[in-house]
């Protein structure tokens, strides 16, 4: 999905990096549905960025282990307005988006939860969002 959305990120002057722990485990999944989770995750940040006038636009990808919950956690973040103290509470909700298009992050929650994990997000200081979720190894 990286290499999919590279030429917008460039296009934009967003700086992509990746954060990848070794040794990961195996998960199982849909490969097309969780690379439609992680596609809508990148372009809304690509997209967030896209608005402000200065600054890094940086966007950082992370697959971590996550022995505690038994499996691996994926974090995209970026440095973009960040997320609305009215917004969050609604974020996941059917129907709700932010913005024109896009497939909402309702649809992403679902498939995630339908793979037995969780998505979830929090603003980050003094700027910036990151977008979370796990899914339970193999």
């Amino acid at each position: 999905m990286i290499a999919l959305t590279y030429s917008e990120a460039v296009k934009t002057g967003v700086t992509v990096s990746t954060r990848l722990a070794p040794q990961l485990p195996r998960v199982q999944g849909d490969r097309v549905q969780l690379q439609q989770v992680m596609l809508n995750l990148i372009v809304n940040a690509i997209q967030a960025m896209s608005g402000i006038g200065e600054g890094a636009r940086e966007l950082q990808i992370s697959i971590d282990a996550v022995p505690s919950e038994g499996g691996v956690r994926v974090g995209v973040w970026d440095t973009g307005p960040g997320l609305s103290p009215e917004s969050l509470p609604r974020l996941f909700e059917p129907f709700y988006t932010t913005k024109p298009e896009g497939m909402g992050l309702s649809v992403c929650r679902s498939i995630i939860k339908a793979h037995r994990g969780r998505l979830w997000a929090f603003p980050c200081e003094p700027q910036g969002a990151l977008f979370q979720f796990t899914i339970p190894a193999t």
